[in-house]
């Protein structure tokens, strides 16, 4: 398999973006500051044996070449006292695997660190920091997917030889990004051991041990909004708004020894918290249609209006839609590439030939030339025969939730079953459509009707197509989170 390095632009995004927060600390980021490469952030630390929320800023910035990035922080908690300044640099490295679309990237630590915590009258000096980090990506035309383990030991040093505080890490961090949305959470669990000295005459140290796990979540999402008209003389009803920001979240449980003038006790310190910080979002208004064959009360309605404004789905001539006419081939086509924005760097071009020598019914001039020749590179869509796409053809529902699942990259799932599914039609549902038909509609994405069948060899009509692009939506935006957000911050439990 060939191997290469990326271009220094994507490591160095992979070292910003491979995690909740910039970095590896277990603290979630915010706005962006008017100093350039500054962000607001939040951090709690334990080495008093309680939880102290930690603000200020964090400063970002790496070499040309992307193999390095270095973060500062500076931080304070003026209630308690407390005040943190720490100085770390990354060197990073990473590889691509040009025909699996995977990437593998590991994280080192120049030893030139330093961070230092006052927490009352007590200083904490970092003398020793121990990391490393490894992990993938798998870069699929709809989405990326991603996931890292780090870990690490930190020992600091309590007022010079008063005491010490070790802290072992260890982190797992699971992600994706698309178009829509992006989430990154990452568990982090502390181990941290309280060495001290219970005489000023002591020589050896004692020892006390507490735990904190840490979830750490970052998601961003752009969310779809209507907003109507407010004056009664105006062309046009409403329109939508695409509103994009990020929310950003800790989670933590603790159970750590208190201490009484930095020697731990017999007592403990036992709880849990969490809080985030929100971004401004930011805005994009959306073009307005006034659709003439379609009724506001009608079953597709909203879905329709939100595809056309997104520009996923044209329109039939002006002003009108044609609901109930069959959603073609290339039209489908057309509509994956918008609704994924498979025009942006994540699509992967998996055949090494020329795309005419695929499809003799696809030339330049077609009008959906473009979107056929991206779909069917990837891999996503194929054509009706070896050298036939069939742009003009109409597809069924069943090869609409295939071709959605293949670019999602999920046609191998084993959680699925590729034998039956649960409709009462299963009969006519054809062995090929079986596990993609099951995974679209655990996804949401196709639905049964009031009869629970699925009629998988239905032609799609553009009404019904508007509302499974709909739902794609809603799965890449909120969906997917679930798994990788509320059930993590939540610890599973």
């Amino acid at each position: 398999m060939k191997k290469f390095t990326i271009a220094a632009i994507f490591i160095y995004t992979l070292c910003i973006f491979a995690y909740a927060a910039p970095g590896y600390e277990p603290g979630i980021s915010g706005d962006i500051t008017p100093k350039k490469g500054e962000l607001k952030y939040s951090e709690t630390v334990f080495l008093s044996g309680e939880p102290i929320i930690l603000e200020g800023i964090i400063k970002i910035s790496g070499d040309n070449k992307g193999t390095k990035t270095t973060l500062e922080y500076k931080l304070a908690n003026t209630q308690k006292a407390a005040a943190l300044t720490r100085k770390v640099t990354f060197l990073n490295s990473t590889s691509s695997d040009v025909l699996e679309n995977q990437s593998t990237y590991s994280t080192s630590i120049d030893p030139k660190f330093s961070e230092t915590i006052q927490i009352g009258s007590n200083t904490f000096e970092m003398k020793e920091y121990l990391f490393s980090r490894s992990g993938n990506t798998d870069g699929r035309d709809v989405i990326r997917y991603l996931n890292s383990d780090w870990n690490g030991r930190k020992v600091y040093l309590r007022n010079g030889d008063q005491g010490e505080i070790v802290v072992d890490i260890n982190s797992h961090l699971y992600g994706y990004n698309n178009y829509w949305s992006s989430t990154e959470t990452a568990i982090i669990k502390h181990s941290v051991t309280y060495r001290y000295k219970d005489a000023v005459s002591a020589s050896v140290y004692k020892e006390a041990f507490g735990t904190v796990e840490y979830a750490v979540s970052n998601s961003s999402v752009k969310a779809i909004q209507y907003v109507s008209s407010g004056p009664q003389d105006i062309s046009f009803a409403g329109g939508y708004i695409l509103k994009e920001g990020e929310e950003n979240i800790v989670s933590y449980v603790f159970d750590v020894p208190k201490l009484n003038a930095g020697i731990p006790t017999t007592a403990r310190n036992k709880g849990k918290n969490s809080y985030k910080l929100v971004t401004m979002p930011v805005q994009t208004r959306l073009l307005s249609n006034n659709i003439k064959d379609i009724s506001a009360s009608y079953w597709a309605a909203e879905d329709i209006k939100r595809v056309t404004s997104l520009g996923i789905i044209s329109m039939s001539g002006a002003d009108y839609y044609r609901p109930l006419s069959f959603m073609s081939r290339g039209e489908f086509a057309k509509a994956i590439v918008k609704v994924s924005d498979m025009n942006g760097p994540m699509v992967k071009q998996t055949k090494p030939v020329a795309f005419e020598q695929y499809y003799t019914d696809v030339d330049k001039n077609h009008p959906y030339y473009e979107y056929i020749s991206k779909i069917a590179s990837s891999g996503a869509m194929e054509g009706i025969s070896k050298n036939r796409f069939g742009p003009d053809e109409y597809l069924t529902k069943a090869q609409a939730a295939a071709i959605i699942v293949r670019a999602l990259g999920l046609e191998n799932s084993s959680t699925e079953s590729g034998t039956a599914t649960s409709f009462k039609d299963d009969a006519s549902v054809q062995l090929w459509a079986k596990k993609p038909i099951n995974i679209a509609h655990r996804m949401g994405i196709i639905t049964g009707n009031a009869d629970n069948e699925i009629e998988p060899n239905k032609m799609l009509t553009r009404a019904e197509c508007a509302a499974m692009i709909n739902r794609f939506i809603r799965y890449l935006q909120y969906d997917i989170r679930q798994g990788y957000r509320e059930d993590m911050i939540n610890f599973g439990r």
